[in-house]
């Protein structure tokens, strides 16, 4: 456990003292809100129902993009020859995808709530009459989102392929899921498309904790996402072979 802390540390660190991931999860998070809060602040009837919708849904596309962070974080090229020092340490390999994937989960979920932190009182947006809950279930969605980064890492053993697969994949379900707008009013297929998406899911649940008052969605998601957690870190144990990508 002591040798797992040491390493769990020096990659909290470096992720830290990464200015493109601190920035992009920070300012480029709360700038891309702003934004697109004042530019469709016109299409609703309380311009601050806007600063609502994109806070929580692009929130939600942030804890979804943490599993960039988490590729970059394991495959990273000046990473490897660190990774494989620790690989052939007493340590061994578990700590090498188990720890960036720990550090990943903690950098975004910290960077993340303080933006809710900051962007909340300032844009008059509700995480709802609890916001505990609020903060509580983002925990084990960007450790899945965190474990998925990882996971791909260990299946395609290479960081470009999977920084490309993954922002597709999450580009394409958050549109489907009404990340940036709602597709809802666009027909009946349409309607049906979003419902295939798990963020039109993560969308109700976290929705329906700030603004409804409604923990309908909470526990299903919290579960799920609990779930999907250990899954993709055991399968993280089945595809991680040193010899293919260290």
């Amino acid at each position: 456990m002591r040798r797992f802390m040491t390493i769990f540390k020096m990659d909290f660190s470096n992720l830290f003292k990464n200015p493109v991931l601190v920035g992009y999860n920070s300012a480029f998070a709360g700038l891309l809100i702003l934004i697109l809060g004042y530019l469709c602040g016109g299409d609703y009837a309380d311009s601050n129902t806007a600063y609502q919708y994109y806070t929580v849904s692009l929130i939600i596309y942030g804890m979804l993009n943490g599993a960039m962070t988490a590729s970059n974080c394991f495959m990273e090229r000046d990473i490897k020859r660190a990774n494989l020092r620790i690989i052939y340490s007493p340590a061994g390999g578990f700590s090498v995808y188990f720890s960036k994937m720990t550090a990943s989960f903690l950098f975004n979920y910290i960077l993340h709530s303080l933006l809710l932190v900051i962007l909340c009182p300032l844009l008059h947006v509700s995480l709802g009459s609890n916001p505990v809950f609020f903060i509580l279930l983002m925990a084990p969605v960007e450790f899945a989102a965190a474990a998925l980064g990882i996971f791909f890492c260990c299946v395609f053993h290479c960081e470009e392929t999977t920084s490309t697969l993954l922002s597709t994949v999450i580009s394409l379900l958050c549109v489907l899921g009404g990340t940036f707008f709602s597709l809802d009013g666009m027909g009946s297929l349409m309607a049906f498309a979003t419902k295939i998406s798990p963020v039109k899911w993560l969308n109700e649940a976290f929705f329906t904790l700030s603004c409804d008052n409604s923990y309908q969605y909470f526990w299903p998601v919290f579960i799920t996402a609990s779930v999907l957690s250990v899954l993709l870190t055991l399968g993280c144990g089945l595809f991680f072979r040193t010899e293919d990508y260290i």
